[in-house]
């Protein structure tokens, strides 16, 4: 029944973007405002997709959320649902992917004229990429990334990759950290199934560049990595019992 219902989350998001998202990106194209493509998606996930399946999000930090400019979302990833859930709950946004995603017909379309950024395996095909990225921000896109490079199998991340926080230092853009906690409960990686149920997102305070100017890349990577993990679970749990050790050794 799970397997199903995951199809049919799917076929669903598939469809509204195919019957919805091609005319309303025309539509953004023929206004010359290609940035607001993903408005639709945004509209999609709160007015329909996330009601039909019962999925919730609950927000924490939302008085982060930067208004007035542009900015790379850096996130950690367990779940296709963590797109999802930034369009519904953050902002309009585009994301940085595997380039294999735009070999697919109309999607592939669809994936350049809403801004979003293709990587390829060849780190050749990459030259240009901070140009590119800072670009769209100037043509009032944000971008999301996920560094982990894929989605977790257990809710545990994975270390940060280079690529993101290297560009930072070249093309001095802010980075939102968020955490999403859940995600990969209601929609799993593992199997096909969709759950019901409450996805959190933590929105942490926005690092600019005047905040990371000074710092080694390796320090900001890290940096970052730590900050979006603080508020996952297993290391709010890991935090605790380690504090509750440092107390009963210091009353020993």
């Amino acid at each position: 029944m799970r397997a199903i219902l995951a199809l049919f989350y799917y076929i669903v998001v598939f469809t509204i973007m195919i019957v919805a998202g091609i005319p309303y990106t025309l539509y953004c194209g023929i206004r010359g405002h290609w940035e607001d493509c993903t408005k639709i998606c945004s509209f999609s996930f709160q007015k329909i997709i996330f009601k039909l399946f019962g999925i919730k999000v609950s927000v924490k930090g939302a008085e982060n959320i930067p208004q007035g400019i542009n900015y790379v979302i850096v996130a950690n990833h367990q779940s296709f649902l963590d797109i999802n859930v930034v369009w519904h709950s953050i902002t309009r946004a585009s994301f940085m992917a595997k380039a294999s995603l735009w070999k697919a017909p109309v999607f592939g379309w669809v994936l350049n004229r809403s801004g979003n950024i293709p990587i390829h395996k060849n780190p050749r095909m990459n030259a240009g990429l901070g140009k590119i990225l800072k670009k769209r921000l100037e043509s009032n896109y944000n971008i999301v990334v996920f560094p982990e490079g894929h989605r977790t199998e257990d809710g545990h991340m994975l270390k940060f990759q280079n690529g993101i926080f290297r560009l930072a230092k070249e093309q001095h853009f802010a980075i939102l950290p968020v955490t999403f906690i859940n995600t990969g409960k209601i929609l799993p990686k593992v199997k096909w199934a969709v759950y019901s149920g409450t996805v959190e997102m933590v929105v942490h305070p926005l690092i600019r560049y005047e905040d990371y100017a000074d710092k080694p890349m390796a320090d900001l990577r890290d940096e970052t990595h730590d900050l979006t993990e603080s508020a996952m679970p297993y290391k709010q749990a890991e935090l605790a019992a380690a504090k509750e050790a440092a107390t009963e050794n210091k009353e020993a």
